[in-house]
């Protein structure tokens, strides 16, 4: 049996020899449920009437609401494209004009995130994205597939808890079997967040934790009601949690342009992340769209885009605007907790982490 010593728990030991980590029997077996998980969420998705979309890799434009990461762009004929960092906008249009009005894709993403998302241990340039998307619905109706989704999923993987508990065993893990859910998962806004964090941070007791995972004196970032929770705080707030949960009602300048305002509720949008306990941190985020053209444009303009940029786009809600929500889960987050690995590097073969240079 090669030892744990052979596995880069820590990324930057990725440029060595590569086949070694893949052939390794624990990583094989990481691979294996990759695809087990893969499986069980088509057939979750399959089975809730959602029709499986090949993903649109390269386009005049792309998300833009991706917490930091940089665009790859390319050319092509003559004009510069972007490869897609995420499935939004073809989502939106593939949702309004199906019959059945829920689609999904294995999104492949690529996106060049800045230098400190490396250390998170949560972030990858390159992975797969599990994106849906639903007609005539809002932000707490594809909540609820999340978290049936998660539910179906572990649930589907009890048959598999003895080889589970290799890996977990292998990388050090303190479970013994896979958790419990109960639904619904706890729900809370932003704000709400925000003041549990800034309550424990009063007390000491985010400063200590983040000292003795991250070996950092005090969070860099710091909480604001207006803006997106940093990672350190994140990461604090799961691993203070036994269950998945939900964070919801996002200020509008975390967010991207397409998710939807609370008509009631001047700034505040109608979306969510879902976290996993444990200190894994986000697995998924989503949010109702919005879907009035001119409201988009302003929104645009309030965050800087080029809107010129997103013609095709704007014609589109324009001519065929629908309500549609949807979401995202990353599937190697999903992979590393299940398999409670120590870092989502491991969750796929030849991994490539920001500022890391491997194969």
């Amino acid at each position: 049996m090669i030892t744990r010593e052979y596995i880069p728990v820590e990324p930057e030991a990725l440029s060595g020899d590569i086949f070694r980590i893949v052939s390794h029997p624990i990583m094989q077996e990481v691979y294996r449920f990759r695809h087990i998980i893969a499986r069980a969420v088509r057939d979750f998705l399959d089975k809730e009437g959602f029709v499986e979309f090949d993903p649109i890799m390269i386009g005049p434009v792309t998300d833009p609401g991706t917490r930091g990461a940089y665009e790859f762009r390319i050319p092509y004929y003559g004009r510069e494209y972007r490869i897609m960092r995420s499935g939004i906008l073809y989502k939106q249009l593939l949702a309004a004009a199906m019959e059945e009005g829920k689609v999904y894709f294995f999104y492949p993403n690529l996106r060049h995130e800045p230098l400190d998302a490396g250390k998170t241990g949560r972030h990858l340039v390159e992975f797969v994205q599990i994106d849906l998307e639903v007609r005539d619905a809002d932000h707490l109706e594809v909540m609820k597939i999340a978290e049936r989704l998660i539910k179906h999923v572990i649930d589907h993987l009890r048959d598999y808890e003895d080889r589970l508990r290799r890996i977990w065993e292998f990388f050090g893990s303190k479970r013994s079997s896979l958790p419990e859910i109960s639904l619904p998962l706890r729900r809370m806004t932003h704000e709400e967040a925000v003041d549990i964090l800034m309550e424990h941070a009063r007390r000491g007791e985010v400063i200590e934790e983040l000292e003795k995972r991250f070996n950092v004196k005090k969070p860099e970032r710091r909480l604001s009601y207006k803006a997106e929770i940093p990672w350190e705080w994140e990461w604090y707030l799961s691993k203070i949690n036994e269950q998945p949960f939900f964070i919801q009602d996002y200020p509008k300048g975390a967010r991207g342009f397409y998710d939807r305002e609370y008509p009631n509720r001047p700034g505040i949008l109608m979306d969510f992340d879902l976290l996993a306990p444990e200190g894994h941190g986000e697995l998924s985020s989503g949010a109702a769209r919005e879907y009035d053209a001119s409201r988009v444009f302003a929104r645009m303009k309030e965050s800087g885009e080029n809107p010129e940029l997103y013609k095709w786009y704007l014609e589109f809600l324009r001519d065929h605007g629908r309500p549609t929500a949807g979401f995202g889960i990353g599937m190697e987050r999903l992979v590393k907790y299940i398999c409670d690995l120590p870092s989502v590097h491991l969750a796929r073969p030849a991994p490539k982490v920001p500022g890391v240079h491997s194969p």
